[in-house]
């Protein structure tokens, strides 16, 4: 990688590393979607405890309808896993159980912050609970992390199809729980630029109302989705926003006004927004001075963490371990979180808060 790479990660040469040591290094994620974490024993459990199906069914022969194997072809198809394990999860409790595990996931992969974002109106469609009831189950599953020492918030999704009506309810809902944990919204599935312009007005309000706001943008349509969750709903942060690269225009606004991409490559390969781990953008990105962080997206069904995903862009594109750790802090200073965490935060990374 040449040179140019520099400004985007404080000056540290790419590829100067040659031992990585990434599972000790504290890691910071910002994107992982927390219906996307779940442990496939524990879909396997929740499928027998509900529905009575699978009794007899050893996990091996259901996990190729949770996880990846390589023979998906879209978007479409990666969602799929979700249709088939989702209706499992029926109670409170069960909202409960997978976000403590999904925190004590994160712990062990040395993850000391992280953002799981999830759907009040995903969750009320699936177990009937309202949607404060859903964001009260995930707050009483997170009580793990302080046993974890993992600080975690959360980010509520307004899934794109439900409308303007649903965005008001979920970022309303968000702002009366921002001192307990709610720190972000975002608008995720199939977004498309046409439809992400009704959002407007709910995600001005949500940024008034001290909320951060990230939109999945630029992956499953092109760069001017992240053009228009940029300019009129305001992102700091973009879900995913790799095909931001097929377009200069886009690339240098991402650079001039400092919006972070949340780069989750393997997901991206999952989901054939890159053909290949070595055909993907990244490293083009970083040339382009955009910020970018490493995150994992849906670590149940792609079978990933998130320190083989450092690994892994370490082996094919160079970067270093001094560039991962810089990427790491980048993400620390985009954090959905208020000044004293994120002072703290910063400091265990060994960095000054300023």
């Amino acid at each position: 990688m040449s040179p140019a790479a520099l400004g985007a990660f404080g000056g540290m040469l790419v590829g100067e590393c040659i031992d990585i040591g990434m599972q000790g290094l504290p890691k910071v994620e910002l994107h992982r979607h927390l219906e996307g974490a779940v442990r496939p024993s524990t879909v396997l459990d929740l499928f027998r405890k509900n529905r009575r199906e699978y009794v007899d069914t050893p996990l091996c022969e259901i996990l190729p309808r949770i996880q990846i194997t390589g023979s998906e072809r879209s978007l479409s198809d990666f969602l799929a896993k979700f249709e088939f394990f989702m209706p499992c999860i029926q109670t409170a409790s069960d909202i409960s159980r997978i976000t403590s595990e999904a925190i004590e996931d994160c712990a062990a992969d040395g993850i000391i912050y992280a953002e799981l974002r999830f759907s009040p109106a995903f969750i009320r469609r699936l177990t009937g609970l309202s949607y404060s009831e859903a964001v009260e189950a995930v707050l009483e599953g997170a009580r793990v992390a302080a046993v974890h020492d993992i600080a975690v918030n959360f980010i509520l999704i307004v899934p794109q199809p439900e409308g303007e009506r649903v965005a008001w309810d979920t970022v309303r809902l968000a702002a009366d729980y921002l001192s307990n944990g709610v720190t972000g919204v975002d608008i995720a599935d199939d977004t498309r630029a046409r439809g992400l312009s009704e959002y407007v007005r709910p995600m001005a309000w949500a940024r008034a109302n001290g909320l951060g706001v990230t939109i999945h943008a630029g992956e499953a349509d092109g760069p001017s989705s992240v053009r228009v969750a940029v300019e009129q709903l305001g992102a700091a942060r973009i879900g995913h926003g790799v095909r931001s690269i097929e377009d200069d225009r886009v690339i240098e606004m991402l650079a001039d006004r400092g919006t972070l991409l949340e780069v989750c490559p393997t997901s991206n390969v999952h989901t054939q927004v890159a053909p290949s781990i070595r055909e993907h953008p990244l490293p083009k990105l970083i040339e382009r001075g955009v910020r970018v962080c490493l995150n994992t997206d849906d670590p149940g069904i792609s079978s990933i963490t998130l320190t083989g995903e450092y690994e892994l862009v370490h082996e094919t594109f160079g970067l270093s371990r001094a560039d991962l750790a810089s990427m790491n802090v980048c993400a620390a200073r985009y954090a959905f979180a208020g000044d004293e965490q994120r002072a703290a935060l910063l400091e265990r990374l060994g960095e000054p808060a300023s």
